[in-house]
């Protein structure tokens, strides 16, 4: 089973008085806008459905580009989204501000809220009640989800980034079956949209381990992390162990190349978007063991 739906993305201004955009601007919006609805889709349906979208015309005034959204079901249900039956993909595109008519959808709750975050949020009876600051609003589990998604916010930022050229000044989303503007963003309306910094979230904490470490680099200047190599890995750490320090600053000892070091080692995992990071600190030397052959270390 597939349902198609249709709708405009028309970019207005002085510099698209002729009618062209320049193909390095529009193709990250086409992409961005790809990934926006996939997303979205991948959000509500899990593998459930697929959508694909096409760009099927370049209409008459202004720069107008007709989407066209083509959204396959795993199978002959129909979706039921925000407890009533709609087709998956009008419903998407509703909430999304794309299609259908204004309310609360995520580009006017990202213009609502702007940049700062909501006063407070409950839940209710499987509904998300939010204070803008300005009055209260009711939006379903999905909804405050795809608000909350970091790729949905870089992707509708990149679709409306052609509003950064000089004399572009508005982006409107229009409904082809009703011929209705769904939603419009103006140039003033832009830095609204800027997507929030991506914070790392911390993992559980991991035990301070010993390992046996080659020295990469050494660097003794405030900041400069050391490298090190740990088998087949290499990381940078902070250097910890100020008396192992004094004893190199002093001439007490040096390290060559070869040489190894047993030491205590802190990792911290945190998680940025999908990735799992790490930072390393070394707590304690315990062990330098030199190489046979003493070849300084540059």
């Amino acid at each position: 089973m597939a349902e198609t739906k249709t709708f405009r993305i028309k970019y207005d201004g002085e510099a698209l008085a002729d009618h062209t955009i320049d193909v390095n601007e529009l193709a990250p919006a086409l992409m961005a806008l790809g990934d926006l609805i996939q997303e979205a889709n991948s959000l509500a349906n899990q593998d459930r459905s697929s959508v694909s979208i096409k760009v099927k015309a370049t209409e008459t005034g202004c720069f107008q580009i007709s989407i066209q959204a083509i959204q396959t079901l795993a199978d002959d249900a129909v979706t039921l989204l925000a407890g009533q039956q709609f087709t998956a993909l009008a419903n998407l595109l509703q909430i999304l501000g794309f299609a259908g008519m204004s309310g609360a959808t995520i580009l006017w709750l990202i213009k609502k809220l702007g940049n700062k975050p909501p006063k407070s949020i409950s839940e209710n009876e499987g509904r998300i009640e939010i204070d803008t600051g300005s009055g209260a609003v009711t939006i379903s589990k999905l909804q405050w989800e795809m608000y909350q998604s970091r790729k949905i916010r870089k992707s509708i930022y990149g679709i409306l980034k052609p509003l950064e050229k000089p004399g572009v000044e508005m982006v409107e989303f229009i409904d082809v079956e009703s011929n209705v503007v769904a939603t419009t963003v103006q140039k003033s309306e832009l830095q609204l949209f800027i997507p929030p910094e991506e914070k790392p979230e911390p993992l559980q904490e991991l035990p301070i381990r010993e390992t046996y470490v080659n020295v990469v680099h050494m660097w003794f200047k405030d900041g400069n992390k050391w490298k090190f190599s740990e088998g087949e890995s290499e990381w940078p750490a902070e250097m910890k162990d100020q008396n192992f320090l004094v004893k190199l600053l002093k001439g007490e000892t040096s390290i060559h190349a070869n040489d190894f070091l047993k030491v205590k080692v802190k990792q911290v995992q945190y998680r940025e978007g999908a990735s799992v990071k790490s930072t390393y600190e070394i707590i304690e030397v315990l062990e330098h063991t030199r190489s046979p052959k003493q070849t300084l270390l540059m």
